[in-house]
């Protein structure tokens, strides 16, 4: 019924002309009327960390185009008046009003804005009104309001990424998650390939955001990281890859806020071995690099038939806690345990075996 209300409104109320530029939709004898009395921000918002679970609520008299069409209202913000470069807010509306956190408008504001933190702006709203495809957009009066962004980061182990021309952004679909350590909350890890020349930033989401980098050089193969939504200089600066290709192993440590790169170095151990960590970390248990195909190999001729058991070593990860690093492939797709419970396991025959690790496309294989 609503359908055939709205197809006798336009039938009787609309008529069509042409421009040059597009095809526009007028409605016969309506008045536009955009959406006004945006309230809510008032001439200064104080925002800050210890309030981002608090709530902002925008309030707006809605919009009219003379018939009862669907409309829909949105929210958008701009660092000046004329909106030369506008930011829709990825909230909806209701009962004529948004309402939304500090901590979202904060992000926005730092993430989408780009404005730095602990600075006052000036920051431009308005409720933009779309309709009908062809309808004109309406547009609110502008309001603006000074406001001073915080520092929040954002960056946690469950959402670290690895990005730029030394880590194959482009060719590896930026899907370069660190895993995390199991039992060790501020620290995480995750092998990746890097090439011979370029550099890398970390993220936190697979959209960039909350980059960061190095500041200042490394002290014994450390680097500090930055901050994901200061000034440029608190950001940091790209990191270098170590200059011969291969595959590193990236350690992220929370607790101290450093980095450290080394080459990867991939254990077998348990029963198929006849060895547990420490004992079984040397070098006849230990993958290695086939630059070549881009895998990680080991032969063995003496495994034992047993579960399949791997792990990683990283200065990050302790020693004898070499489970908070394991992971095995499954159906040939690599699984990370991370912070969960003992995995599936994969049986190996006794004799001679051969594993294949691929960690730019995640698989394994025994051969």
């Amino acid at each position: 019924m609503k359908n055939i209300k709205y197809i006798l409104i336009l039938f009787f109320a609309v008529s069509f002309f042409s421009c040059d530029d597009d095809n526009i939709i007028k409605l016969n004898s309506s008045e536009y009327v955009p959406a006004g009395n945006v309230t809510g921000f008032g001439s200064t918002l104080n925002i800050s960390k210890a309030t981002k679970a608090e709530t902002i609520k925008v309030s707006y008299t809605p919009a009219s185009y003379g018939v009862d069409i669907v409309t829909t209202h949105q929210l958008q913000f701009a660092t000046s008046t004329d909106f030369a470069k506008p930011v829709t807010f990825d909230i909806d509306a209701a009962n004529n009003a948004f309402t939304f956190t500090v901590g979202a408008l904060n992000e926005l504001l730092t993430e989408s804005l780009l404005l730095p933190v602990d600075v006052e702006a000036n920051v431009s709203a308005r409720v933009i009104t779309s309709s009908l495809n062809g309808v004109d957009t309406l547009y609110s009066e502008v309001v603006s309001f000074n406001t001073t962004p915080y520092l929040d980061i954002l960056f946690a182990p469950e959402t670290f990424y690895l990005f730029g021309d030394g880590v194959g952004r482009v060719a590896q679909n930026n899907k370069l998650k660190l895993n995390k350590i199991h039992s060790e909350p501020d620290d995480s890890w995750t092998i990746v390939w890097m090439e011979a020349t370029g550099t890398f930033k970390l993220c936190s989401d697979e959209n960039y955001k909350g980059v960061i980098g190095k500041v200042g050089d490394p002290v014994n193969g450390e680097y500090t990281l930055g901050t994901n939504l200061g000034i440029p200089e608190e950001r940091g600066e790209d990191i270098p890859v170590p200059g011969t290709a291969g595959y590193y192993t990236v350690g992220v440590n929370l607790a101290t806020n450093k980095l450290l790169i080394e080459p990867a170095n991939v254990y077998v151990t348990g029963d198929a071995v006849g060895a547990w960590p420490t004992s079984s970390v040397v070098e006849e248990n230990k993958f290695q690099l086939d630059a070549d195909n881009k895998t990680m190999v080991l032969t063995k001729d003496n495994f034992a038939a047993a579960e399949l058991r791997l792990h990683v070593t990283h200065p990050y990860i302790t020693a004898s806690d070499w489970w908070h690093a394991e992971f095995i492939f499954l159906d040939g797709k690599i699984e990370y345990r991370e912070d969960g419970d003992d995995q599936e396991r994969v049986n190996i025959n006794a004799g001679e075996q051969t594993i294949v690790l691929d960690f730019i496309n995640q698989t394994g294989k025994i051969e």
